[in-house]
């Protein structure tokens, strides 16, 4: 298995989180240093075309690499990567940014921050008049 296997692996499974591209950074960070597996959190700006989203957060592997969760969230259109992939693999995305220092997150926040909320469940209940 590859190392980008081996990170899909670890990673693909907090894709469902209800966070947004800090979050799921934050996540992918941890996740990464507790397996020590070598990376650099970034922040700058995410751009394509007329779309332009600042600040936003990925990482960068030394392989060349990058790991984004949350480009799709932002950017609408064809061609936007997710997960991890080689950025010239999608030319017109363009990221520009510098290197952000990041602390791991606490196995209780990781907990909260990864856990499974039920949209339909929760859009049933009514808020009752104050």
């Amino acid at each position: 298995m590859t190392q980008s296997q081996i990170i899909k692996q670890l990673l693909d499974p907090y894709d469902f989180s209800q966070t947004e591209c800090d979050g799921m950074t934050r996540i992918c960070h941890t996740v990464l240093t507790n397996h020590g597996i070598e990376h650099h959190p970034m922040i700058g700006v995410l751009t394509q075309h007329h779309q332009h989203i600042e600040p936003h957060l990925w990482i960068d592997l030394p392989s060349g690499e990058r790991i984004d969760y949350r480009a799709k969230m932002w950017l609408k259109g064809e061609g936007i990567p997710h997960g991890i992939f080689h950025p010239q693999d999608f030319p017109d995305v363009i990221y520009t940014g510098q290197p952000i220092e990041l602390d791991v997150l606490s196995p209780t926040l990781l907990e909260i921050l990864t856990l499974r909320f039920d949209w339909e469940k929760f859009q049933q209940y009514e808020i009752p008049n104050a």
